[in-house]
């Protein structure tokens, strides 16, 4: 029998779906579906105080360091991330973890029901899926009676979903890379333009981004336009890619009136997300997953990685096909062992293992090709035995996802 979250599933996968399309061939062009979709809901967001967050890397772990600082200070707080490792219900949070299947297809209904009693016509009929589960989030966050909603944005800034909110109390850019540049553009400028969108008039800002580089000066710029003020965060060069992401979530504590020591060791624990430098094991070898999709989080990914537990590691790497691969692969030219090239097909916006492999080869890197990525771990552990070393899979959380159900969490 099918349950109401799976019928919910099912009329979900009717809406057209970015995440697995070719955006640079064709994206949206404003935000009328999602506006008109909250308006009909009875804008669910002005009931929230909000903190919205855009960034091109350490985005979804920024949000719920600032979530996590909210709770400890007694606040009810939602969060809406994306994109998801193993179910969708990851991506609207309430409390400790993702929404229960009854609350979440309580509110997807409402938002569906909405849609399609829209007049023909009406911009709201064009709602995306990202679209219905951005508004299902702030429906589901008025319902449970939360105080607090931080919305992690999914692509940019200016024409995602989540920037249909009115000022929040805080809009947060955390770092720019050089990612999604067909749909976001090819520099740094370019991207915190787009990222840079969710920066209202009058309101405040927080960014990681160093304010002498292209990104951050775009930022300012922006600000400054709009009668913004802005907050640059500098975490000392040594500073792990966690501290970076709890200096910037302690500074929007602090903007808040919160207290920035409420993120202490054991609170930023508690707010690991899964797939971001996760240990996992898998036939006692130790496993580290992270979902790290553009290079320099890459480099850092392993430079840490290596301090930690040595080089000569065995990868598995996957890679979105709006991605660079040779980019990707490029900071483990020095340390990795042998790279296991995967893909992910079930996405459908995975580039071939066979892409990921000629990639790798560019560096000089030792290489096997395997499609599947669940056989593609299986390899890559048994080389890792063999020569006393650990695995990293990476490249994409779609990768993580695929692989995290067949490793446990270590004794």
């Amino acid at each position: 029998m099918t349950s109401r979250f799976e019928a919910l599933q099912r009329r979900l996968d009717a809406r057209i779906d970015w995440e697995k399309l070719d955006r640079s061939k064709g994206w949206r062009v404003d935000l009328a579906p999602i506006r008109d979709l909250v308006e009909r809901l009875g804008r669910p967001d002005r009931a929230l105080r909000v903190v919205h967050v855009a960034g091109s890397k350490g985005k979804g772990s920024t949000a719920s360091l600032v979530a996590a600082g909210l709770r400890r200070a007694g606040h009810r707080v939602g969060v809406f991330a994306s994109p998801h490792v193993e179910t969708i219900r990851e991506r609207i949070s309430m409390g400790d973890g993702p929404l229960g299947e009854d609350a979440f297809a309580a509110a997807g209904e409402t938002v569906l029901d909405a849609i399609e009693a829209a007049p023909e016509g009406a911009a709201a009929r064009e709602a995306s899926w990202f679209d219905v589960m951005c508004a299902t989030a702030l429906v589901a966050f008025q319902s449970a009676g939360a105080e607090w909603a931080v919305l992690e944005v999914g692509l940019g800034g200016r024409l995602d979903s989540t920037n249909v909110i009115d000022v929040p109390e805080v809009a947060v850019v955390t770092m720019i890379a050089l990612e999604h540049t067909a749909v976001l553009g090819d520099t740094h400028a370019k991207i915190a333009a787009e990222k840079g969108g969710i920066i209202k008039a009058g309101g405040l800002v927080v960014s990681g981004c160093p304010p002498d580089g292209e990104a951050g000066r775009t930022l300012a710029g922006i600000a400054a336009e709009r009668g913004s003020e802005i907050v640059f965060v500098q975490a000392d060069g040594e500073a792990t890619f966690e501290a970076r992401n709890r200096e910037v979530a302690r500074a929007v504590l602090a903007a808040l009136g919160s207290d920035p020591g409420l993120l202490d060791d054991e609170t930023t624990r508690e707010a690991r997300l899964p797939g971001r430098q996760e240990h996992r094991v898998r036939g006692g070898v130790d496993v580290v997953l992270d979902g790290a999709h553009v290079d320099e989080s890459v480099a850092q990914l392993v430079e840490e990685s290596v301090r930690a537990r040595g080089a000569g590691f065995v990868a598995v790497v996957a890679v979105h096909r709006e991605k660079d691969a040779a980019a990707l692969l490029a900071p483990l030219a020095r340390t990795c062992a042998l790279v296991v090239a995967t893909s992910v097909p079930k996405s459908r916006v995975h580039g071939t293992a066979d892409g990921v492999a000629d990639a790798a080869r560019r560096h000089g890197l030792d290489v096997a090709t395997i499609a599947d990525p669940l056989q593609a771990l299986d390899r890559a552990v048994e080389e890792a035995r063999q020569r006393g070393a650990w695995v990293l899979a990476t490249g994409s959380l779609y990768l993580v996802g695929a692989l995290r159900a067949a490793t446990e969490p270590p004794a």
